[in-house]
Formats: structure tokens, C-alpha cells, sequence
């Protein structure tokens, strides 16, 4: 379980454009203060609560080093995900349609589809109604389909 959410965290961070140094030790930073205060944590909200503090340790980081804060655009997919993306076969036209896509719903379509979280863990990420989510996660899902379908006729 640990070594699942040390990996969520740290690819987190990688897609935010820290490096991969920074985000291993972020990420061990994350897990350490999620277990210090695991008894405050609600239930099924394990993973969301690891992903904001691995955010807010990040923060803290730029606000040390004064970094300037570089979010990078999602370019490599793991194999395991995208189960209904899964049966298109060039996987460059879904990352053609992901870049076309805003920052928020880049993010969005991370936490859903790349590290498969649920409306509710997502909801409680972003601090907002799970409808909301449900809401964001159709409209992405019918963007990403407009994408696609445009990409195959051209």
C-alpha cells in the first residue's frame, strides 16, 4: 500500500516538472507526514490526503530554494491505464488530444485516468462536490472523444 502511494505521490511531482531527485525525496516527505497524521485521515480519502501533501511540500520547496514553479504537459502513459482509451492504437493521438486540452483538465485527466482515483478521492483533492467531479470527468470524456474523433479525420 506505502510503496503505491510513494509512487502516485512521486509521479505526481514528476508531472508538475520537479525533478526526479526533488520529487523522490517530496515524495518520502509526503508519506511521513501522511503517516505521522494518519489517525486524522478520513476514511477511503488515503490517497488524496498523500497527493496534497506531496503538493504542499512542494510549495514549501520552491518557497526554500525560490524556484520558479514549471508545470509539465503529460507525455508519457502507462501502459496499464486508459481503459476505455485502451483500444485506440496510437497512443499519439491521445497525447495530442491530452496537450490540446486546459492545465485544470490536464489535471483531471491525470488523477482519473493515469492514477485511477475515484470521484470522491478526487473531489476531496480539489475540494469541491464528487458531482462536480462526475460532472468535469463527462465533459473531459466528451472533449477528449471530440479530440480523437477530429484527429482521425485529419
Amino acid at each position: 500500500m506505502w510503496q503505491d502511494l510513494y509512487k502516485a505521490a512521486f509521479y505526481y511531482l514528476l508531472k508538475l516538472g520537479v525533478p526526479q531527485a526533488d520529487a523522490e525525496d517530496i515524495a518520502q516527505e509526503a508519506l511521513l507526514s501522511t503517516y505521522l497524521n494518519l489517525d486524522g485521515i478520513q476514511e477511503g480519502k488515503l490517497k488524496a490526503y498523500v497527493l496534497t501533501a506531496a503538493r504542499n511540500k512542494y510549495t514549501d520547496y520552491l518557497r526554500k530554494t525560490k524556484k520558479d514553479v514549471t508545470v509539465s504537459i503529460i507525455n508519457v502513459f502507462p501502459q496499464s491505464t486508459f481503459s476505455e482509451f485502451q483500444q485506440i492504437e496510437n497512443k499519439e493521438a491521445i497525447k495530442k488530444a491530452v496537450n490540446r486540452l486546459t492545465l485544470n483538465e490536464q489535471k483531471l485527466f491525470y488523477l482519473k485516468f493515469i492514477l485511477e482515483m475515484s470521484n470522491e478521492e478526487i473531489s476531496s483533492y480539489l475540494k469541491t462536490n464528487s458531482n462536480t467531479v462526475k460532472t468535469m470527468v463527462w465533459r473531459l470524456r466528451k472533449k477528449l472523444k471530440e479530440y480523437l474523433k477530429e484527429e482521425e479525420k485529419s
